[in-house]
């Protein structure tokens, strides 16, 4: 007896972020039938919400979402200050329940269909995928020529195909009441955030403040000294949540199963900023379902991406190895030629250098100083 399904699409998408909502709404301009499934509407990820400004022209994306707008970032190391003029290239802070909710409207008055649903699993049939879901009264199945995990960093789609999860690091945050702050801060240091950072966002009418840690440390007490130290007598709760870290040659599509944004761990090393560069990465990932070539995902996204997630990751290794580093770093930044360098290399407007002559760029102006 043969089986039924519930709906028959040509993309399964799991997962209604940034990632899989962008590639929804391409893929449904390009008039390619796709379902994007998300557990839960109301989620707000928890997420500092910074995102590059010109994410709403890249996307048409209505500029009403951004609730700040900062041009301004201060970075702390244990004995420097600097600040970053950011009027060139300012940064976004968005809600990212309000976020994710408009861009899976976006996708849907293209033409996706959207799904509450929860994926449990996944068949491989002789030409297709036959997906699970559960929504709230009983379990569907779907048939998909492709699958597309997009479901974050405990990505069930990536362990179902991989039986594992994304690496990723550890962070503690809370969002403290307070509509007083419209920079952001970064702090370097072992007294905070050994080879790490924490930082501070206006987020809404709060601040998030955060550590990265590695889990080896007494993070519980480091973020309490964080946080101490920005904010005084403060009993908001504090939660925890994974970042994923890049790994380089990942794996990104085995037999009609896609990895997309942070189940790819998609995230910028240093500043583990996510937003974009998975909503980059969806775009990479519609043009290939679009010309029908599925290996183009990651060859493309290594020739766009690589060189500069390697560039951000030894920088990493380098400023963060040692109080002595970070305040190189800091001093580095004093240097306004090579501040505002640094901000075009980062934000991509800037033609990248190739790794090596960026590495002895900096390293000579270092000993210089």
């Amino acid at each position: 007896m043969s089986q039924t399904y519930d709906f028959t699409t040509n993309i399964l998408i799991i997962g209604g972020g940034p990632s899989g909502s962008t590639l929804a709404r391409k893929l449904s301009k390009n008039k390619i039938e796709n379902i994007l499934v998300e557990k839960n509407y109301n989620y707000d990820k928890p997420c500092g919400g910074g995102v590059k400004n010109i994410v709403f022209e890249e996307f048409n994306i209505p500029k009403e979402l951004e609730s700040k707008h900062i041009t301004k970032f201060d970075l702390y190391s244990p004995n420097k200050k600097v600040s970053v003029d950011l009027t060139k290239t300012p940064i976004s802070i968005v809600l990212r329940k309000e976020f994710d909710h408009a861009n899976r409207k976006l996708a849907q008055e293209e033409g996706t269909k959207l799904l509450n649903a929860r994926f449990i699993g996944f068949k491989r049939r002789k030409n297709f995928i036959e997906a699970s879901l559960k929504t709230k009264d009983k379990i569907i199945k779907v048939k998909a020529n492709y699958l597309v995990g997009a479901d974050g960093v405990t990505s069930s789609v990536r362990k179902a195909l991989t039986n594992s999860y994304p690496k990723a690091i550890l962070t503690h945050y809370c969002n403290i009441p307070s509509d007083e702050m419209e920079k952001c801060e970064f702090y370097f240091g072992k007294d905070f955030a050994p080879k790490e950072y924490a930082w501070v966002f206006p987020h809404g009418d709060k601040l998030s403040v955060g550590t990265v840690l590695r889990e080896d440390l007494d993070s519980k007490k480091l973020f309490k000294n964080f946080k101490d130290t920005i904010v005084k007598n403060d009993n908001t709760k504090t939660k925890g949540f994974y970042i994923p870290t890049w790994v380089e040659d990942d794996i990104f599509y085995k037999d009609r199963v896609f990895l997309l944004g942070d189940a790819a761990g998609q995230v910028l090393p240093f500043t583990y900023e996510g937003i974009y560069y998975v909503m980059k990465s969806a775009d990479i990932l519609a043009d290939a379902i679009i010309n029908d070539k599925p290996e183009e995902y990651e060859t493309k996204w290594n020739k766009t991406y690589k060189k500069r997630f390697k560039f951000f990751r030894r920088m990493q290794g380098i400023f963060l190895s040692s109080t002595y580093m970070s305040d190189k770093m800091i001093s580095f930044f004093q240097n306004e030629k090579l501040q505002q360098r640094g901000l075009k290399y980062w934000e991509g407007t800037a033609k990248p250098l190739g790794l090596t002559e960026t590495f002895v760029k900096i390293v000579k102006h270092l000993i210089k100083n």
